[in-house]
């Protein structure tokens, strides 16, 4: 599971301007790759550890009454934490064109896969958290040309 950050356009124009500052400035670029990729992976732990809800803006899915009297979860809120091990191995790699996200421990990747796509429990739950929501997506734009252009001096 991995996320990265790509822009597409119809110019030929600006496709050709961005190879360009990617080539003369490509500290920049990872700079601000860096950035934004920090952005999406507190932006994810917010969303889902804080707030409880989905990349969709909706509350996940409850955890089953015995799930919550096994951990004490009795405020009913799902944040996707036991023991805190999967979200501290969310981390990202950066190269000069590409952010990527993803989890470094392989029993925690196991387990965002399971909630993320697959399903959790008996029930098969599934509680999608590892994306990129509309929002997010235009603020990284943001971010990512603010951090590029104050880089390059724009």
């Amino acid at each position: 599971m991995v996320a990265s950050v790509t822009v597409k356009s119809n110019s030929v124009e600006l496709a050709k301007q961005f190879r360009n500052i990617q080539k003369k400035f490509p500290s920049a670029i990872k700079m601000a790759l860096a950035n934004v990729s920090a952005f999406q992976i507190d932006a994810i732990k917010d969303r889902t550890q804080r707030k409880g809800i989905s990349v969709n803006g909706n509350p996940f899915t409850p955890y089953s009454k015995k799930y919550r009297r096994r951990l004490v979860k009795q405020s009913g809120v799902v944040d996707l934490t036991d023991t805190g091990q999967m979200f501290s191995s969310l981390i990202s790699k950066i190269t000069s064109s590409k952010g990527s996200l993803f989890f470094r421990n392989q029993s925690a990747n196991k387990k965002a896969f399971y909630h993320d796509i697959a399903g959790a429990g008996k029930r098969k739950v599934v509680r999608p958290f590892f994306s990129i929501s509309d929002r997010e997506a235009d603020k990284i734009g943001q971010i990512f040309a603010e951090k590029v252009f104050k880089e390059i001096g724009l």
